[in-house]
């Protein structure tokens, strides 16, 4: 029997947790795994990535599962690619499309790129610009501009343009542009100012969930990191993503804190349902309540302190 690769223990390791992450999603994890395998056996650089940053493999699977995009190459919604030494989830600007148009922020939007030898007219942010271009024309001339028109469900139009100064200040500020003049903003520059202009577009459409937010996380993450938020945006961002996480898990959080409030509280009762969180989700509950966080900074003192100790009986038990 051949010994399973590095990097497919890892998409196997992902299981559990892809299965749980997805439940209530479309993808499922047994097709999700064959097309990852697919997409890093195309190449000897992918293969060689993947196994030697097995761990990243991992965690991209768990993206998958969390944004809810397949890896289908049918459809084009994600990718798993090799970059700066590991595997991440590339996740197309027809991804960030189709994960707004699932929850239901809008029903369709579209993007696209203006050449120097169309004609373009902006009619203003809630009304259709006028686009024409020569669609056979070999060469339109340089890209001058990007473009998202997207339809709410009530019927409203929201449109969205960023000039060429303005992607490539968005480029510049990509950490892989910046020190190595690399990336995807070099390879795929019109799929990327199409991303640039969807997420910019995504901030003005009705709010359903947090989904859409986390997916340009992790597109802004795979694309070498940016930095275009303000230390007082990120602190609003971070405790979005925290109430969120609240929403999520409020069943275990009101059983935490309950039993919080015994005069001698169940240390083992609480750690079990701490653990039983995903760490992404553990992370995202650990704020300090000066922040916004949910735990009291008594609440926090007690896990700090017990659920270590906890940690190690339940493991002790579960190997039993």
């Amino acid at each position: 029997m051949n010994e399973m690769a590095p990097y497919q223990t890892a998409i196997q390791k992902s299981k559990d947790r892809f299965t749980k992450i997805a439940a209530t999603h479309v993808v499922n994890y047994d097709k999700e795994s064959i097309f990852a395998m697919q997409m890093l056996m195309k190449t000897d650089y992918a293969m060689q990535t993947a196994n030697n940053n097995p761990y990243s493999v991992q965690l991209a699977m768990i993206n998958v599962a969390s944004t809810g995009l397949t890896l289908n190459p049918a459809n084009g919604y994600a990718y798993l690619v090799p970059r700066d030494g590991q595997i991440v989830l590339d996740i197309s600007y027809k991804g960030l499309i189709k994960i707004a148009t699932d929850s239901g922020s809008i029903l369709w939007a579209r993007a696209d790129i203006v050449y120097q030898d169309d004609s373009f007219a902006y009619n203003g942010p809630a009304a259709m610009p006028e686009h024409r271009a020569d669609a056979f024309k070999a060469d339109r001339g340089p890209i001058v501009g990007a473009y998202c028109v997207a339809k709410t469900k009530d019927g409203d139009i929201l449109c969205e343009t960023m000039p060429i100064a303005e992607l490539e200040k968005i480029r510049q500020k990509s950490s892989a542009y910046a020190k190595k003049k690399a990336g995807p903003w070099v390879e795929w520059f019109e799929q990327m100012a199409k991303k640039a202009v969807i997420k910019r577009a995504s901030k003005t459409w009705p709010y359903t969930d947090d989904r859409l937010a986390q997916a340009i996380e992790v597109a802004n993450t795979s694309e070498g990191g940016y930095e275009l938020m303000s230390d007082e945006e990120k602190e609003a961002q971070a405790l979005l993503h925290h109430q969120a996480a609240v929403g999520r898990n409020w069943r275990s959080v009101y059983a935490i804190k309950e039993y919080l409030l015994a005069e001698e509280p169940d240390a083992y009762a609480i750690a079990e349902l701490w653990y039983e969180l995903p760490q992404e989700e553990q992370r995202l509950l650990w704020r300090a309540p000066s922040k916004g966080g949910c735990f009291t900074t008594d609440e926090r003192s007690f896990l700090k302190e017990q659920l270590p100790k906890q940690a190690e009986a339940i493991a002790q038990e579960k190997a039993a």
